[in-house]
């Protein structure tokens, strides 16, 4: 926008008087209750345990809130594709729900995907480079699903791989 001739020109100056800001919490937020009944800074209460599945080798079971996961672990077990040879093992994830997990019936497209991002989260945490052409499962089944599923699988695999004692760098 041009100025007109003979007047000052048309510039933005931010207002330099102490401007307050709205607090992001009020007085009366702190007095919040969540759908479940927690307060606005508590936790959902938690349960872990390990040596859930005598079979595994390595186990673990999770209660975070209403959500349950038990999750088992078999390996470093040979791998069926021996004849071909790998410097680093491999990890094969699985996430599955049972039928009484949620209130829809069937196991819908989430586990494939939960499945996926299992594999991603755990992959960096196990030294696959020290268990050449070998295999490590780790099978997730989630008993009871109250939200937030996916953080609760990775917790209780890695509680799971401690477990069955496999190497985790530190």
């Amino acid at each position: 926008m041009a100025a007109k001739p003979g007047s000052a020109p048309v510039t933005y100056s931010p207002n330099l008087g102490q401007k307050t800001r709205p607090p992001i919490f009020k007085d009366n937020d702190l007095d919040w209750v969540r759908p479940d009944g927690r307060g606005f800074h508590q936790c959902r209460p938690a349960f872990f345990r390990t040596g859930a599945v005598n079979s595994a080798s390595g186990s673990a079971y999770a209660e975070l809130g209403s959500t349950k996961v038990i999750v088992s672990v078999f390996g470093p077990r040979e791998s069926k594709k021996a004849m071909m040879y790998s410097d680093t093992g491999r990890l094969n994830c699985n996430v599955s729900y049972t039928t009484f997990a949620t209130p829809v019936r069937g196991q819908g497209s989430d586990h494939k995907e939960f499945s996926s991002m299992l594999h991603k989260a755990l992959e960096g945490a196990i030294m696959l480079e020290t268990f050449p052409k070998t295999t490590v499962d780790v099978f997730a089944l989630v008993l009871e699903s109250g939200g937030s599923d996916l953080p609760v699988v990775i917790s209780c695999a890695s509680l799971a791989l401690a477990d069955a004692g496999i190497m985790i760098p530190v």
